[in-house]
């Protein structure tokens, strides 16, 4: 028995069979990672042609001018003020001579033939109407529609302000952006020149190789940041030229905005001067005075109308005009003595768009005053701002040169000349958008303010009526 347990004990042993390379220290890797690695190369999007266009030069003043030229927003906002116009002439039609022009059909005698030959009038009539009297209904009616137009006006002028600034807002990011691109791109030229200084330093054998693999990933990077920079400069442009009412792909060549030289006005002087010519306070104020025309045009409703009148009609007998002609003339009087309250009704629906237009009027006096202390506030922050980043730029710049001075000396390796690198680029770039965010508050300011270049749209009307 004893002779028998190591014998079953090895023929065990020996029919479990034995898994693969139990002796290796590396296990095989699955095939997936034993096949040799392809590179996964994207397809390219075919080119873009360039369409052949004159370059178009502008400068931040004359680029809001030319949005207002061709921009449709403007003319869009011209055609509603003349529709204004027009409704109020309408109205005002009803004040003018009038004139009536009559022509019936003659009389249809019976098919029995039992046809009376009364004496009726002729089929040509001619009546003249003039209304010396209406109670004032028609004159407040057009009075609300005049204020209605410059009201509409002073609104049109307000889009055109805020056309103004959303072409100063694209043309400030257009030009940061295409500051970001020239940033990147020297970032390449500075990558490849830290490349090229790897591999002398590697060949001379004061330098490890991975100094060398380690300074391509940089220029590859900023490489596709240019990529990026290109593409959203593109984007920022055509932004631009559908402001200005342009072809997209219009070309443009745009001028750095200069730094007003004249101090800015304190903020309470910049709320006053909002509160004084905002053109949407202006509106709202024509709007105003509009719903208390109406009141007065709702109250006059049923009141008696005068015209003079004067009229002329032939008069036949039967199918035969006989020569006689009846006349006309003197006063006509309507009025409507009972109208069910329909005037008293039509006060009360002007003296609730009153109230309605009152606190309006009073809500965006005050949305106006926060917008002006708010967009004074970015201004001051966006110099502080500006200073700040000039400091770190600088910064950036002697750490930069002293990382290479270190890495020219051996001290230290790639690692903190890249990092540098990218420090240097990023203060830069915050640098550039700090500049235009400046003059970004400073349009914003001129919004608030009311401030548009001096446009203005005018009705027919003294502003005294």
């Amino acid at each position: 028995m004893k002779r028998l347990l190591p014998l079953l004990l090895a023929g065990t042993a020996w029919a479990i069979p034995e898994p693969a390379n139990l002796d290796s220290h590396n296990p095989i890797a699955p095939p997936a990672l034993m096949a040799p690695a392809t590179p996964r190369v994207l397809p390219n999007p075919p080119a873009v042609q360039a369409t052949a266009v004159e370059k178009v030069q502008l400068t931040y003043e004359n680029a809001p001018l030319i949005a207002l030229a061709k921009n449709p927003t403007v003319t869009a906002g011209i055609a509603s003020v003349r529709e204004f116009m027009a409704k109020a002439e309408v109205t005002n039609s009803a004040l003018g001579f009038q004139g009536k022009l009559g022509l019936q059909g003659p009389p249809i005698a019976p098919s029995n033939g039992s046809f009376r030959n009364d004496y009726v009038l002729s089929p040509v009539s001619l009546e003249l109407r003039q209304l010396i009297f209406e109670g004032g209904k028609i004159r407040f009616a057009v009075e609300q529609g005049k204020h209605l137009a410059r009201s509409q006006a002073w609104q049109a002028q307000s889009d055109w302000q805020d056309l103004y600034y959303r072409v100063r807002k694209a043309y400030l990011n257009t030009l940061a952006r295409q500051g970001d691109m020239r940033l990147a791109e020297q970032q390449v030229e500075l990558t490849q020149q830290q490349l090229r200084q790897s591999e002398i330093r590697f060949q001379v054998g004061k330098a490890p190789r991975g100094d060398v693999l380690s300074a391509r990933l940089p220029v590859s990077q900023a490489q596709v940041t240019v990529a990026k920079r290109l593409a959203s400069y593109q984007k920022s442009l055509q932004e631009l030229n559908q402001l200005m009412g342009l072809a997209l792909t219009t070309p443009l060549e745009l001028e750095a905005p200069k730094v007003p030289e004249a101090p800015l006005p304190d903020v309470e002087v910049c709320v006053k001067e909002a509160l004084d010519q905002r053109p949407i306070l202006w509106s709202l104020t024509e709007q105003l005075v509009a719903s208390m025309k109406q009141i007065r045009a709702g109250e006059a409703d049923n009141a008696p109308q005068i015209n003079l009148l004067l009229g002329i009609a032939g008069i036949s007998q039967g199918n035969q005009v006989i020569g006689a002609a009846q006349y006309r003339g003197g006063f006509e009087v309507n009025w409507f003595f009972a109208d069910g309250g329909r005037a008293a009704h039509l006060g009360d629906v002007g003296r609730a768009v009153r109230d309605k237009n009152y606190a309006l009027l009073e809500d965006k006096r005050r949305l106006v005053e926060l917008e002006v202390r708010d967009a004074y506030r970015d201004l001051q922050l966006g110099v502080e701002t500006h200073r700040s980043e000039e400091l770190r730029v600088t910064q950036a710049q002697d750490a930069l040169r002293i990382a290479q001075a270190q890495y020219r000396a051996g001290l230290v390796n790639v690692y903190p000349v890249r990092q540098a690198q990218t420090d240097l680029f990023e203060a830069q770039q915050a640098e550039v958008q700090a500049f235009y965010d400046y003059f970004l508050a400073l349009a914003k300011l001129d919004l608030a303010c009311g401030r548009s270049g001096g446009t203005k749209v005018d009705t027919p009307w003294a502003e005294e009526d």
